[in-house]
């Protein structure tokens, strides 16, 4: 790893991923500001270092301040990281831009988001929301990687995918992330990156769906494997490139996603499993599911692609139109490999 250079960070919300992100930053030796509309939030990171929230019993590093007010929080920096959900990005990013004026102005500011997932109004890659929004003004990447925030804001071993067009300024990227326990790919296929980040979640309420019903590890091994083979149609029919999806922000975060108890979306899935409702679960757990989201706009851009997507299908199903686990199992065992 090249000599690092210190820089000016701002981390665009303050979720658990947010928080894990600002610490991992942090502890680089960065000058990290945190923002976000919760102030109870900010001003347990500035009194107590601490977000007891969404990481409670984990003491921050010290180089985090955390403001009220985004453009104070931009103000002086040379990069920003937005890790909101998906639902609110181009919301964050309409607030940004009208701030971009007041980031380091000795060169063109860098937009990295670690948000997983669709444009909520679009429907569509949140890299084509960033376009539309922020134009030419910045330079642009995606980080994407099996990392959850429990282990990342302790400073666990980790690996990512860091995407971007500008292939000139990924290394210089990657650095900023970069550190003794944490790797970080480069690709300028910023669509296979983001592919990979909002679809496993999809693949991973099924997993949790089968492991609910107690279907055993072979169904659960099953659904991963085919599930690889839907991502990566729909990846390559968006442009993205098919060995993307054999990384860690592909195959990577796909099995992590599936087999840890500490994804929303598998426990959601072993929630519709047992029998309970969508709406009690995330009501019970009050953090976002991602995956109920990004199933709603894969399988809308999959039928609009023409995408052979069973599980996908059946997880929308499941989530939106009723049908029972039971059958959406009996429906994918019967499709046969002559259809995979």
């Amino acid at each position: 790893m090249r000599e690092q250079e210190m820089i000016s960070v701002s981390v665009i919300g303050s979720g658990s991923w947010g928080t894990a992100i600002s610490a991992w930053l942090a502890r680089n030796g960065h000058d990290v500001r945190i923002w976000d509309i919760d102030e109870s939030v900010i001003d347990d990171i500035n009194n107590n270092r601490c977000n007891s929230r969404y990481l409670p019993d984990v003491e921050l590093p010290t180089g985090i301040r955390a403001f009220k007010q985004i453009e104070s929080a931009l103000n002086e920096c040379q990069m920003a990281v937005v890790v909101v959900p998906s639902r609110v990005f181009e919301q964050a990013l309409h607030q940004m831009r009208n701030c971009l004026h007041v980031m380091d102005s000795r060169s063109m500011p860098t937009i990295v988001w670690g948000t997983k997932g669709f444009s909520s109004s679009t429907g569509e890659l949140l890299s084509t929301s960033a376009d539309e929004i922020l134009g030419d003004k910045v330079v642009k990447a995606v980080i994407s990687g099996p990392s959850f925030a429990f282990e990342v804001v302790r400073g666990f071993p980790a690996g990512f995918d860091l995407g971007s067009r500008r292939t000139d300024k990924l290394e210089e990227i990657a650095d900023v992330f970069r550190n003794d326990s944490t790797l970080v790919y480069t690709t300028n296929d910023i669509v296979g990156v983001q592919v990979g980040g909002a679809t496993k979640n999809v693949i991973a309420i099924a997993a949790g769906i089968s492991d609910g019903m107690e279907l055993g590890i072979n169904a659960r091994c099953m659904l991963i494997t085919r599930g690889l083979a839907e991502m990566n149609r729909f990846n390559t029919a968006l442009g993205g490139k098919a060995e993307t999806m054999m990384g860690l922000s592909g195959l990577g975060d796909l099995v992590l996603t599936c087999s840890g108890d500490l994804s929303r979306n598998r426990r959601l899935g072993l929630a519709l499993g047992q029998g309970k409702k969508m709406d009690e679960f995330v009501a019970e757990i009050g953090q976002e599911v991602e995956g109920i989201q990004s199933t709603r706009e894969a399988y809308s851009i999959g039928r609009k692609l023409d995408v052979f997507m069973p599980t996908t299908e059946r997880v929308y199903r499941i989530l939106f139109e009723g049908l029972s686990p039971v059958q959406a199992a009996r429906e994918l065992m019967a499709i046969g490999p002559s259809l995979n």
